[in-house]
Order: C-alpha cells, then structure tokens, then sequence
C-alpha cells in the first residue's frame, strides 16, 4: 500500500512534466478560481459599503428628527415664556406716567418696610430693538433689617408687573446693616408700545 502511493505520485509528476496543457490547464484554473475570488470579495465589500450608507443615512434622518423635535419643543416653551412676560408689561400713555406708577410703587415699599431708605430715579432707556418698549431703573438704599430686606424682595419676586432687580448688596458698616438695591420696571409706552405688546401676545 504504501509502495503503491510513491509510484502513484510518481506517474502523477512525469504526465505534469510531459504535458504542457495539463500544466496550462491548471493555471487557468487557478487564474479563474482567484479572479472569482476577487470578484466575490468586491461585491461583498460594495455590498458592506452600500448597506453602512444606508445606516449612515438612517441614522442621520433619525438624529434630525430628534432634533427638529427638541428645537420644536423649546420654540414653543420660549414662545409661552415670552407671551407670559408680554403680560406682565402694563402700558402707559407716556413714560412720565410711567416713572410715576413706578415711584409710587417704590414709595408703598418704603413706608411700609424700610422708612429710612432713600431712593434714586435713574434715567429710564428705550429697549434697543424693541421701540415703545422701556426700562425704567431705581435704586434704594439705606439702612433696614435683615426681614424688611427680604420681605422688599419677596414683594418685588411676586409682582403682577414684570420687575427685575438688576443690582443688589447688603453690608454691615460699624454693626448697621446697609442695604443698596436697583429694580428695573418695564413698561410699554404710547401707540409704539401697545402695538409690540399686540404683536407679541399674537
């Protein structure tokens, strides 16, 4: 058996050597069988290509969508936040009436909570960007107790009108607490101003 196999692969090595077409036969085999294999690994890396794109879009349409929703949402809520602000802007006819409202309000504050405070009106602005829309600053400042101080604030936190405290500090000097505070008031005033409040509330 195994003296058969020698001679067997002996016959098998001289027909290689004696026959030319066997030899080219061969070679074309071998030539065909790598080009398929060529051709298989192409297609199977065009195929691969093409399904990562299909993820790659997939994942971007998602991704977008996901972000149209978010940017929907906040529009929305910033569109709520700005229409309950609009609300909380009262109207004057002319923004002498307006400081005066604010002085008054700045002048119940005082007698009921800190009537050795001072006040100081500054010079009220127009909102760049916004015409008939107005800022109107005051700063109070002197001498009240820790409760006045946050009861003045809580009161100003809790008005119907949109008030901002744009500035504030609270020392003690030789043991006398200080209290120094600059609120903004804003008010829309004459036509100008009714009409943005109209547009904005729309």
């Amino acid at each position: 058996m195994s003296a058969r196999i020698p001679s067997q692969l002996r016959a098998m090595r001289e027909e290689w050597k004696g026959n030319p077409r066997l030899r080219w036969g061969t070679v074309a085999a071998a030539a065909i069988a790598f080009i398929y294999l060529c051709l298989v690994l192409v297609d199977w890396r065009r195929d691969l290509h093409s399904h990562y794109q299909e993820r790659s879009l997939h994942l971007y349409k998602m991704t977008a969508l996901a972000g149209q929703e978010y940017w929907v949402a906040r529009a929305q809520s910033a569109q709520a936040v700005e229409k309950a602000l609009q609300a909380e802007i009262p109207a004057a006819a002319t923004i002498g009436l307006a400081q005066a409202e604010v002085q008054a309000m700045v002048r119940k504050l005082m007698n009921a909570y800190g009537r050795k405070l001072t006040t100081e009106a500054r010079p009220p602005t127009e909102m760049a960007g916004q015409r008939g829309l107005w800022r109107i600053p005051v700063t109070m400042r002197g001498v009240t107790s820790q409760a006045q101080m946050l009861e003045i604030l809580r009161l100003l936190e809790s008005s119907d009108r949109l008030v901002t405290i744009e500035q504030f500090s609270f020392t003690f000097a030789q043991g006398v607490p200080n209290f120094s505070l600059t609120l903004v008031a804003y008010y829309r005033v004459g036509k100008l101003g009714v009409q943005g409040a109209a547009n904005g509330a729309a």
